[in-house]
């Protein structure tokens, strides 16, 4: 065996200092330490009382990463804007930002580190919201060609709006027959390079058909459709034609 003051007279070039900052899963937060190495091994540690706050951002950001984001607020507006970034990245490439898992994890550093300034835990990190974040990778010019070729909602008749949900095969819109009648077809996507398909909801919120032509719809599969309903809902409207503001 040898102490520590012979190692240091014998090897004085393998003993270092080091700083460092990593996730510790007890604490559930990024400690930041100083150790004294020789070699691999750590001769001394201390904790660092006031660590630079970038490098905790980074290590942080790492630990999320590594935890597959799973610790961060995915909320439905989030989960559906990464579903349109999708989409247009799987359109058009680049200028559109890759949101798959691995860029998001390859690319932590930029798009979540900054956000993470002042933050050490796990826990705080749960309270930021992904959607500003994903969002901040667009220029200005970017963001309003998402809204317009992507729109989150679309306006229906009766001053009512209906969520898109682009996080399927083909992007879909849910809403009762009622409040699409007066509307004679559907927005195109993207300029008309990605379908949209309706889901018609019964006045139970039940599906009663799903299509990806609406005017096609009207003039055809509608009326077997009414038929039915109209034994089933006698309460509700079910114009011949729904497609005029008057059925």
């Amino acid at each position: 065996p040898l102490d520590l003051v012979t190692l240091e007279a014998r090897f004085p070039e393998r003993l270092r200092w080091e700083e460092s900052a990593a996730f510790d899963a007890r604490a559930g937060a990024v400690l930041a330490r100083r150790r004294r190495r020789f070699g691999p091994l750590v001769r001394e540690e201390q904790i660092l009382p006031s660590p630079d706050p970038a490098t905790l951002a980074a290590a942080l950001a790492t630990a999320l990463a590594e935890r597959g984001f799973r610790d961060l607020d995915w909320t439905e507006g989030a989960k559906q804007l990464r579903a349109r970034l999708r989409w247009l990245h799987r359109l058009e490439g680049a200028p559109w930002p890759d949101v798959s898992d691995a860029a998001l994890v390859e690319g932590v550093q930029g798009w979540l580190a900054p956000f993470l300034a002042g933050r050490t835990k796990l826990t705080e990190a749960k309270a930021l919201e992904v959607g500003p974040m994903l969002r901040a990778l667009l220029p200005h010019d970017l963001q309003r060609r998402l809204d317009a070729s992507m729109p989150a909602r679309v306006d229906l008749p009766g001053g009512r709006s209906a969520a898109i949900d682009y996080d399927r095969e083909t992007p879909t819109l849910e809403a009762r027959a009622q409040h699409l009648f007066g509307l004679a077809a559907m927005p195109p996507l993207a300029g008309g390079r990605l379908p949209l398909q309706v889901a018609l909801l019964s006045p139970a919120g039940r599906p009663i058909a799903v299509t990806g032509n609406l005017a096609a719809f009207w003039k055809g599969g509608w009326a077997e459709v009414r038929k039915e309903m109209r034994g089933r809902y006698p309460k509700h409207a079910w114009p011949e034609d729904p497609s005029r503001p008057d059925g």
